[in-house]
Formats: C-alpha cells, sequence, structure tokens
C-alpha cells in the first residue's frame, strides 16, 4: 500500500488566479503566444495555439528567451498574446514592460495580466508594486479595449497572510473551498485579473 504524503496546497490567491486563467485562456485560440516571466510556464496546457515562447530574466527557469520585459529583446507585431501573470508587481517601471507588451502584439492581439492588492511581499527578484484597478487600468490606456476583475476577496487575503509561509496551515490550503471563499469584492479584492486588446 502507498503511502499518500501530505502536501501544501496552493495559496487561495494562486487557486483562485487558476480558475481565471483556465477560464480565459483556452478562449485565446491564437497562433503565438508570449509567456512573460514564465518559470515553469504553468500555464501552457490551457493554450490552444500552435506556439508558445517563454520570456524570463533568470536562466535557470531555462525560458525559450532569457531578458528584460522593459526592454523585450522581440521584433514588433510578433505575437498574438502576450500573458504576464503575477509579472508587473515586480518590474520597477510597469509602464515601460506594459508599452513593451503593447509593441510586440499583432493588431488585435491580447494581453492577459493578473497583478496583486493585497498580498505578502514576495521575491522573484524584487516586489516593487501592488495595483488598484484605476492604477491597472491607467497603465493599460495604450490599448483599445481593456476589462478587469477584481478576484478574491477579505476573507482570501488574510488567510493568505496567516498562511503563506512556512506555517502548518499551508497544508490545507488544498482542501479549502476557494470557490467558497472567494466571492469577489470589488471594494477590497486580493488581486485584479485584466485582458487588453491592441
Amino acid at each position: 500500500m502507498k503511502r499518500r504524503l501530505l502536501r501544501k496546497g496552493k495559496t487561495l490567491a494562486r487557486r483562485i488566479l487558476d480558475d481565471k486563467l483556465a477560464e480565459v485562456l483556452p478562449q485565446l485560440e491564437v497562433p503565438r503566444v508570449l509567456d512573460l516571466g514564465s518559470k515553469k510556464a504553468p500555464y501552457h496546457d490551457l493554450l490552444k495555439c500552435q506556439r508558445v515562447d517563454s520570456l524570463d530574466i533568470l536562466i535557470q527557469h531555462r525560458p525559450h528567451i532569457v531578458g528584460d520585459a522593459h526592454c523585450l529583446p522581440i521584433r514588433d507585431n510578433a505575437y498574438d498574446a502576450v500573458i504576464a501573470t503575477q509579472v508587473l508587481e515586480h518590474c520597477h517601471t510597469p509602464q515601460q514592460v506594459v508599452l513593451e507588451a503593447h509593441r510586440i502584439l499583432k493588431p488585435g492581439g491580447a494581453f492577459v495580466v493578473s497583478v496583486p492588492f493585497i498580498y505578502i511581499i514576495h521575491g522573484d527578484p524584487y516586489d516593487y508594486w501592488r495595483f488598484t484597478e484605476y492604477a491597472l487600468q491607467d497603465i493599460l490606456k495604450p490599448f483599445n479595449q481593456v476589462e478587469v476583475w477584481p478576484l478574491g476577496n477579505r476573507v482570501t487575503s488574510m488567510w493568505d497572510f496567516v498562511s503563506c509561509h512556512k506555517t502548518i496551515l499551508r497544508y490545507f490550503n488544498h482542501l479549502l473551498p476557494a470557490r467558497a471563499m472567494s466571492q469577489p469584492n470589488c471594494r477590497c479584492p486580493q488581486s485584479y485579473f485584466a485582458l487588453a486588446r491592441k
């Protein structure tokens, strides 16, 4: 008989974001996608496209392209979609990253973005910013069409604060009813998700 290992569950914030990405990414159905700050590229299986390239500043994540999102080593109009999940808070000048994403997108291309609002300070390698809906709308002004959704609420934020690091509570994360605990609160969300069209 195999012994089942007790494992740490994803944070509620990550589970809520994963649900939203599972809803949005399969609808893109485009030929070429770039995943900015991709790390281990966890969302590539959700994409229905011919090619997905990953870009990361750290070579140890083994991306297709090693580079800085502030100055992408990519020609104009090269991609049909760009994904930046939990990336902009790590960029010292997020407006520049948005302009670079806009530049490399084809006309009509999609920019998929998620950013934290109430969340712990975390690495990768630095953590500079927190965004409100208004800040996100403002930096996405170069795009023709922008939709923004709040994700999570006070309860999900508080749970992630108390369970996010090396506490025993983290082992309960995969047991919690994320959908029941994560009804979005537009006045106090945990994070934001946006879909912008060039």
